[in-house]
């Protein structure tokens, strides 16, 4: 009984402290006068829709976040905003880090040297696994990627304007343009290499989200190299299937949509006549996604439908309108 109340305390004291992680994001975010809209702490949601609060239980699934905060998009009007928006995103990103830093070093010693809390060591090395986790998929990938690459910045940019809850002021879509373009001009298509995983994921994710932004009419215009990355991609999925099967839906995806652009652009595009590599895809959507555009499959309903979109997208309108774009060019 004893260990089970020990267990207890550890659960709720986790749990208490992912809130106020996520809770120092959004009065960090409030401080910058950046709008929250969404806001995860497993396993409920906090949203608005059509200026009504609402709150549903979502347990986690595909996602691996414990926690996550939408908001409303912010507008820059010139590179100089969007270098001073980058300051301010990375220190939002570095305030949640800091603060598990903070927990772990005082929970950590007080649980050591007192025996009756000698569980709060215990759950300081926890949340310490957790964070770690969560810093190297969002919040630490960003404060330090974005320093250190402009692909990575971009995105991150792009989360908060481009991809923000609101409408997208043409002046904001011109200077991502402008940034997309430049940064294309400075990268080198290179053959997969799993020596060399940072510059891979940072190339799919920048060519990816460009490429569903001009889908979406976020940015006008996307570089050649976008279409040299996907090429490169198609012949490269099966080494990079056979060296790191974790990028394998990744990379499936990404070429999914270079396809259904393929499939929008020129209406007589025939993926058969296409040297497609088998791609897979864990999550339903995207498989109903890729049926849809290439097998005629009558599952539009299916796609519409917010329960069945994925996690990330679900209940934040700022990335499920890039998804639901996709659904109106196949109607049209």
């Amino acid at each position: 009984m004893d260990y089970f109340i020990i267990i207890l305390k550890i659960i709720i004291l986790e749990y208490l402290i992912i809130i106020a992680h996520e809770l120092i994001h959004v009065i960090t975010a409030l401080l910058m006068k950046l709008k929250p809209t969404y806001i995860y702490i497993i396993p409920f949601v906090i949203y608005f829709d059509n200026s009504k609060f609402n709150i549903k239980f979502k347990p986690l699934k595909e996602d691996p976040v414990t926690s996550r905060t939408h908001f409303k998009a912010v507008t820059i009007s010139s590179k100089l905003n969007y270098t001073i928006l980058l300051k301010k995103l990375r220190f939002y990103n570095y305030i949640g880090p800091l603060f598990d830093f903070i927990i772990f070093i005082i929970l950590l010693p007080f649980g050591l040297v007192n025996i009756q809390y000698s569980y709060l060591a215990l759950l300081a090395l926890i949340h310490l696994t957790i964070s770690s986790i969560n810093f190297f998929n969002s919040d630490g990938k960003f404060a330090i990627g974005s320093k250190e690459d402009t692909r990575c910045a971009f995105d991150l940019v792009r989360n908060f304007t481009i991809c923000g809850n609101g409408v997208v002021p043409e002046v904001s879509k011109r200077i991502l343009t402008d940034i997309h373009m430049e940064i294309s001009e400075n990268i080198e298509i290179e053959e997969f290499d799993v020596n060399d995983l940072w510059n891979f994921l940072n190339n799919i994710s920048f060519f990816t989200n460009s490429l569903l932004s001009y889908l979406n009419g976020d940015i006008f215009k996307i570089h050649n190299k976008s279409f040299e990355f996907f090429n490169r991609l198609i012949i490269d999925f099966d080494k990079i299937k056979l060296y790191d099967y974790r990028q394998e839906e990744k990379t499936s995806i990404a070429i999914l949509y270079f396809l259904i652009y393929k499939k929008i652009s020129d209406n007589t595009f025939d993926i058969v006549n296409f040297n497609i590599p088998k791609l897979k895809f864990f999550n339903p959507y995207y498989k109903e996604l890729y049926n849809l555009f290439f097998t005629n499959s009558n599952n539009l309903e299916f796609l519409k439908n917010n329960n069945n979109l994925p996690s990330y997208a679900s209940y934040c309108h700022g990335y499920n309108k890039l998804l639901k774009n996709l659904l109106t060019y196949y109607v049209n």
